[in-house]
């Protein structure tokens, strides 16, 4: 039987129908699909040196072990396909399972825009490399003590991924809440505002969350659609409460809007050409009453 060549890798799926240890079969399928392509090619890059149009090529795949409920979580396993192990670098099966997880986070920030967690990805990368004296000379010939080659690395794999980096959070807003690919304390989390990024075919990118005060002009409680006027900017955009309170009776989003109050909420954007694209709203308050302007 083949041995998988490090620890398993999990991937948790939370909130909605995950919460009973559900979730939507067919997103569920796409979004291991997304995964697993994903993990496959940064494994032969890892292990072999190389970034492939052609997935026959892989030496190593990733199977599917047994669900485990927390939420729901599904773990991978790297396994050689071949059915012989080739001379890996042992050094390879010591931080493989971190390493791979390391290049997820990097590629899918850099797939979000998020230029400053992609560097802080690579350096953890850099860093794990630095660590191991005959990691950093030995794997990938010993060029993952630059960070420039790095960089370049993770750009090659996020053009090559593209499409598997779609798929993942395919059951993100629809029948789970969130997905997180690993467990170092680190791993990203892929929540609503992060899948649209993701399954979006225009460039889009992931803004840092924001405190804005506003008027909430229509709600769709059923999925948390929305128009929201941010009063600052005296403009209204389309918008997604992504905060499982709007469930509950009496919320603070349907109250205001009943009442015309305005709420002070934390939302994170998603831009287009640097322009507001969208907002999903992961809480909110009433806004403390503004001064009449005289």
């Amino acid at each position: 039987m083949q041995e998988p060549l490090f620890d398993a890798i999990p991937i948790t799926y939370r909130g909605l129908f995950a919460d009973q240890h559900l979730v939507d079969a067919q997103q569920f399928g796409k979004s291991l699909i997304g995964v697993t392509k994903l993990a496959n090619s940064i494994c032969h890059e890892i292990f072999h040196e190389e970034i492939t149009h052609d997935p026959r090529s892989y030496q190593i795949r990733f199977c599917v072990g047994p669900s485990k409920k927390n939420g729901l979580i599904q773990e991978i396993f790297a396994v050689v396909s071949s059915g012989q192990m080739p001379l890996y670098t042992p050094i390879l099966m010591t931080v493989g399972k971190k390493l791979t997880e390391l290049m997820f986070d990097a590629v899918i920030e850099k797939a979000l825009g998020k230029k400053k967690a992609e560097s802080n990805a690579i350096d953890k990368i850099y860093t794990l490399a630095m660590e191991h004296s005959e990691f950093s000379k030995q794997v990938l010939k010993g060029q993952m003590r630059d960070k420039a080659w790095l960089q370049k690395m993770v750009n090659d794999l996020h053009r090559e991924n593209r499409a598997s980096l779609r798929q993942i959070p395919e059951p993100v807003g629809r029948t789970v809440r969130l997905v997180q690919i690993g467990n170092i304390r680190s791993s990203v989390v892929i929540d609503e505002p992060a899948a649209e990024v993701l399954r979006s075919p225009d460039q889009l990118s992931l803004g840092e969350p924001v405190t804005y005060d506003v008027k909430i002009h229509g709600v769709f409680k059923t999925n948390g659609a929305c128009r929201i006027e941010i009063l600052d900017q005296k403009k209204i955009v389309s918008g997604k409460i992504a905060d499982a309170t709007l469930e509950a009776p009496h919320n603070v989003y349907t109250k205001a809007l009943d009442e015309g109050a305005i709420l002070r909420v934390v939302a994170q954007p998603t831009m287009k050409d640097g322009k507001l694209h969208r907002l999903f709203i992961t809480g909110a308050k009433l806004a403390p009453k503004r001064r009449a302007k005289g």
